[in-house]
């Protein structure tokens, strides 16, 4: 690597760091409430993988964080990619590698729209309680059996953000949400 070279990569280092830092420090507030340090909230840009979905990468270390990972969508140049600045959650999970393919830079394809959207207000109000609380109420539901077919910690999602697809899955039983978590849940209730 030259010189020139060099120097361009740490000048775009110092640029990405900034603009990490911008957003970590704009959601300070929201950071705070969650009761997480700020290396496990970052920025993530969306892309189309060869399926045609939105995905995001998530790293296996990303998945492994206690309380989940936190993350705004960003455009290329790094800037949020919506004027609402909404924030999103993965939450923890041991069996991640089974649930996503693993693409050549190392990161698991999350598609978009398994995300959960951070409800800022619930979070200031109950604080971290907010954003964890489902995947604990979710989990007393579950006998010590279905635990053991499914040990992954499943997210539980808003009745107003089902789809008809997700709703034929569960008249029906046949595991063909868009939702992973979901078509796993009927898989171990059969």
């Amino acid at each position: 690597m030259s010189t020139f070279q060099l120097s361009d990569q740490v000048s775009q280092d110092a640029w990405k760091k900034s603009k990490l830092e911008a957003i970590r420090n704009y959601h300070q507030e929201l950071i705070k409430d969650l009761g997480i340090v700020k290396t496990d909230f970052n920025m993530k840009m969306p892309f189309y993988d060869d399926q045609g979905r939105m995905v995001v990468g998530i790293f296996a270390s990303e998945f492994k964080k206690e309380k989940g990972f936190f993350f705004e969508l960003i455009t290329r140049s790094l800037d949020p990619i919506d004027s609402e600045r909404k924030v999103y959650r993965v939450p923890p999970s041991s069996s991640f590698d089974e649930e996503y393919e693993l693409n050549e830079k190392g990161s698991y394809l999350v598609p978009l729209d398994e995300l959960r959207v951070v409800n800022e207000q619930a979070v200031a109000i109950s604080k971290s309680s907010a954003v964890t609380s489902s995947d604990k109420v979710l989990a007393k539901s579950f006998t010590p059996e279905m635990a053991y077919k499914a040990p992954a910690p499943m997210e539980d999602a808003p009745y107003s953000e089902m789809t008809i697809r997700d709703y034929f899955a569960i008249h029906t039983g046949r595991p063909v949400s868009a939702k992973t978590w979901l078509n796993e849940l009927i898989k171990n209730n059969k």
